[in-house]
């Protein structure tokens, strides 16, 4: 008798494939939500900054002018950073709602877990929770290979990228340059 209640303890419930993946896009979703509300914040310090270095320069102060302008270029580059980290999440997030659909799901994870391994890498110093949460969704990803019986390579320097991944990036790049000029403007101080 006693057999019988510890082999049911021993029974683990496996949630199905789709099951994994849909949470794992309703958690991408979360993190990119919260990274769009972290780009908007940044925007506005963007434009508090730049309205600071005008009254500055009207005013003729250029130290402080000059303080302002270094702050600013700071704060674009995260700007960058996060615009860019943004749209490479919603890539992954459209290549894991196609893929559910089709057989190939431990081809595409491979490159997508490097996407988010880098993405986490690049938001930690702008929003370490986001970047712990993306950690959580790797390793999520790394169960699914462990079921599908396929390992994710162990990983020393950084993440190795395949074409498809650097694709994404690539895309996610320039698209993320195009809105951060869209979005400050064109202005030289």
């Amino acid at each position: 008798m006693w057999s019988l209640f510890k082999r049911k303890k021993e029974v683990k419930v496996v949630q199905p494939l789709s099951k994994k993946i849909d949470d794992a896009v309703s958690r991408l979703e979360v993190v990119r939500s919260r990274l769009n509300n972290r780009v908007r914040v940044l925007e506005a310090r963007s434009k508090e900054l730049f309205e600071a270095i005008v009254k500055a320069q009207a005013e003729r102060d250029r130290d402080r002018a000059v303080l302002y302008a270094n702050e600013l270029a700071e704060l674009r580059k995260m700007l960058r950073k996060a615009i860019h980290s943004e749209l490479s999440l919603e890539g992954v997030i459209h290549r894991l709602q196609t893929v559910k659909d089709f057989d190939e799901l431990a081809d595409v994870l491979a490159p997508l877990r490097e996407i988010l391994l880098q993405v986490g890498g690049d938001v930690r110093g702008i929003a370490p929770e986001l970047a712990d949460n993306l950690r959580s969704i790797t390793d999520t990803f790394d169960e699914v290979s462990v079921e599908l019986g396929t390992f994710p390579e162990i990983i020393g320097a950084g993440p190795s990228i395949d074409n498809e991944a650097e694709k994404i990036l690539s895309e996610a790049s320039a698209i993320a340059a195009e809105r951060a000029k869209s979005k400050l403007g064109e202005v030289e101080i």
